[in-house]
């Protein structure tokens, strides 16, 4: 029996599924994985949706807050509070919808799919309107209670 036979040799080890695209890449040269455009997508569609909740929770808390009354609140406070937070969350909805023309820009760049940077996009502005009007009923409620 010669030494060949004998497990003397390393073996190689198996690459890791998540690495085996980056390594041997399809055969049409188009990019596949977790590209920088599908992380700008990602990121667009999360925030976009988190601005459609968010927007939904306001209009809810604007109705009660509407029939209830400011019931000892500090309208003053609450108002520049509601005008402050409104603007912060449009901006966060600006910048979602500015990932989601990065995304779909850098999907077209290195030729993979833009389907999550049109998603994020579409999301963001859906979300940003709606946010929009949650806001101004918002400001136009407590703007009524300053007294």
């Amino acid at each position: 029996m010669s030494d060949d036979g004998f497990r003397d040799k390393v073996r190689l080890a198996r690459p890791h599924p998540w690495d085996a695209d980056t390594q041997a890449g399809p055969a049409d040269g188009s990019v596949t994985g977790f590209t920088s455009a599908v992380q700008w997508g990602l990121a667009s569609l999360l925030i976009g949706c988190t601005l459609l909740v968010a927007a939904c929770v306001v209009l809810v808390f604007n109705v009660l807050l509407f029939h209830g009354g400011p019931g000892g609140i500090p309208t003053l406070l609450a108002f520049a509070g509601g005008v402050i937070g409104t603007l912060a969350v449009s901006v966060l909805g600006l910048a979602s919808l500015l990932f989601g023309m990065r995304g779909w820009q850098q999907a077209y760049a290195v030729g993979s799919s833009p389907a999550l940077g049109v998603a994020g996009m579409a999301v963001s502005i859906a979300g940003l309107v709606a946010w929009l009007i949650a806001a101004i009923d918002l400001i136009l409620i407590l703007h009524a209670f300053i007294r």
